[in-house]
């Protein structure tokens, strides 16, 4: 397990692996998937030694067995939002502030419904969600803490919307469950790791897989060049 993986870790093919489970209990998703989740037990326990006074104790003390519900959730949500989705005439791509680049002052607008990315810089990954959401005439903004709110808004600015969400296994599924109740069909794209300051010391960029991102886009609108 890479150091730059601190609980879970997917590859670039984990989509694959993850439409292909049919599972349906916490033990048999815990087996099929223990590569990628094979270091959230070490971390779990780290975490539930630490004295310090954090305010994210709870999210770090996560057991293993939540980010493997996490994962049945992402999937089960994904499916059954697909055809709900690809009706909807927008899109809203959320993404997390840990995909931009750390070493760089980012540029983003403050917004109170969703900061916007300048894309100032090409090799980050931010400028470069945009650029695809602008090839496919989506809107992509970084998610705000209260996200129910951010995509309420948004709903009411755009019209009937899909949502793409991109975040960590833990927070992907928890707002996908937000859409889910206010009746907004979200698909989404887990982060391959976690990089931001939740779970790292010394926070770095987190890394999303971007054929996942446009084949979901493609799917929707059709290839676009």
């Amino acid at each position: 397990m890479t150091p730059l993986a601190p609980t879970y870790r997917l590859d670039s093919n984990f989509r694959v692996k993850l439409e292909s489970f049919e599972g349906t209990t916490i033990e048999e998703a815990l087996e099929y998937f223990a590569a990628e989740l094979s270091g959230v037990d070490h971390f779990y326990a780290a975490s539930m030694a630490d004295r310090s006074r954090r305010d994210d104790h709870d999210l770090r003390r996560t057991p293993k067995e939540d980010y493997a519900k996490a994962l049945i959730d992402i999937r089960d949500f994904d499916r059954r939002n697909r055809e709900a989705f690809n009706a909807a005439p927008r899109t809203l791509i959320i993404m997390p502030d840990c995909l931009s680049i750390h070493d760089w002052p980012c540029e983003k607008v403050d917004h109170k419904r969703g900061d916007i990315c300048k894309r100032c810089r090409p090799e980050c990954q931010a400028k470069q969600i945009g650029d695809l959401a602008a090839k496919y005439k989506a809107r992509a903004l970084f998610s705000k803490r209260k996200l129910e709110k951010q995509m309420k808004y948004h709903r009411k600015a755009l019209g009937e919307v899909g949502v793409i969400g991109i975040a960590c296994v833990l927070m992907l599924a928890e707002g996908m469950r937000s859409a889910d109740e206010i009746g907004i069909p979200a698909r989404g794209v887990p982060l391959m790791f976690c990089g931001c300051e939740h779970w790292n010391d010394f926070p770095f960029t987190s890394v999303l897989s971007f054929s996942w991102l446009e084949s979901l886009l493609e799917e929707k609108y059709g290839r676009q060049h």
